[in-house]
């Protein structure tokens, strides 16, 4: 697959090639700044706590505490959860509170634009986590930093920069490995997108909101 593709279309397995495949290591990928991200958030949710108990505002730190936990929750899963897994039977979607596991032979098409798309089963599954494109900002600072890093004496045509080994990204290696199951052969699976949720997470997330509304209440007049 080219890296300037927008879709990818695995091709089809002949009557010799094996229907079994070597197991492919799981493989997760994800936005490289979400978990920069979360950590900042997480950061600055400590720090908070931190301030009001050393300020000596202990009352404005309990009555916090409750907002900061569901605001920690929230970037748990809005930023650190979300990715994208592939392995040698097929993907599984995992976005905040549902994850969904996609065998390989319900694929239909993946698009891998500004988000990763897996097309399965008539329905579009948009992965929240899965690596995006660079920024034009990004994608400019670091042509700049390619050419200051080239000696003045090199021309164009010198085989050093002509030659340069093709950088794959985490986009593209989602569909490579989409790909690389159709050339091998396709499992047999029950034919089926099965969706679950993070139970756990949403209990979490029910508790924090529940201390938060009673944080409210018991603070009124």
């Amino acid at each position: 697959m080219k890296a300037s593709k927008d879709t990818a279309r695995p091709p089809q397995a002949n009557g010799s090639a094996p229907t079994q495949r070597s197991a492919q290591q799981s493989r997760t990928y994800r936005s490289a700044s979400s978990r920069p991200v979360a950590a900042i958030a997480w950061a600055a949710v400590a720090g908070t706590l931190c301030w009001l108990a050393a300020s000596g505002e202990s009352g404005a730190a309990l009555h916090a505490a409750p907002w900061l936990v569901l605001v920690s929750w929230l970037v748990y899963v809005a930023q650190c959860r979300p990715c994208l897994r592939a392995d040698s039977d097929g993907f599984e979607v995992i976005n905040g509170l549902r994850s969904f596991r996609i065998p390989f032979d319900t694929i239909e098409d993946i698009e891998v634009r500004y988000a990763v798309a897996v097309r399965a089963g008539g329905k579009k599954y948009v992965s929240w986590g899965a690596p995006t494109p660079p920024g034009s900002f990004e994608s400019g600072f670091q042509h700049v930093s390619d050419l200051k890093s080239r000696p003045f004496s090199i021309l164009p045509g010198n085989e050093r920069i002509s030659h340069q080994p093709a950088v794959a990204t985490g986009r593209d290696q989602i569909a490579k490995a989409w790909q690389d199951a159709g050339t091998a052969g396709l499992r047999p699976s029950a034919g089926t997108v099965t969706a679950t949720w993070n139970l756990p997470m949403i209990a979490v997330g029910t508790l924090a909101l529940l201390w938060v509304i009673a944080a409210a209440l018991t603070s009124l007049p």
